[in-house]
């Protein structure tokens, strides 16, 4: 990937999306990351697993197929808040709302979020 940087790009990471995943090793998500986290460019929604996970739970999508997630989010929310909203689902997926123990409890989304797919615990 590296040399097809230097040698396609002349040393310089693409701001484009297309571009980026044309590299050998960068997919969709990658190309997401370093265009929305390291040049501001917002081209989609990153969807890893916490995003995948927390869009089921607060009802934001029924799929569990991630091109067709970033295309709900992308439908239903601001481009402007497109990097920002995959950083704060991936830090609450850390944080609160973890895959086997969700804290519910402790979640400041919990008065609205449906739980889809939670078993909540007294």
């Amino acid at each position: 990937m590296a040399q097809q940087v230097v040698q396609s790009h002349q040393g310089e990471i693409p701001r484009d999306l297309d571009a980026l995943t044309a590299l050998a090793g960068i997919g969709r998500k990658t190309a997401n990351v370093v265009l929305g986290t390291a040049f501001g460019i917002a081209s989609g929604v990153v969807v890893d697993t916490h995003v995948k996970r927390l869009a089921r739970r607060l009802g934001l999508t029924a799929s569990i197929n991630p091109a067709v997630i970033e295309r709900e989010l992308m439908a239903n929310v601001p481009r402007k808040h497109w990097v920002n909203l995959s950083h704060r689902l991936i830090a609450h997926g850390r944080k609160v709302c973890v895959a086997a123990r969700p804290r519910c409890s402790e979640c400041a989304l919990s008065d609205i979020c449906p739980k889809t797919g939670v078993q909540v615990r007294p």
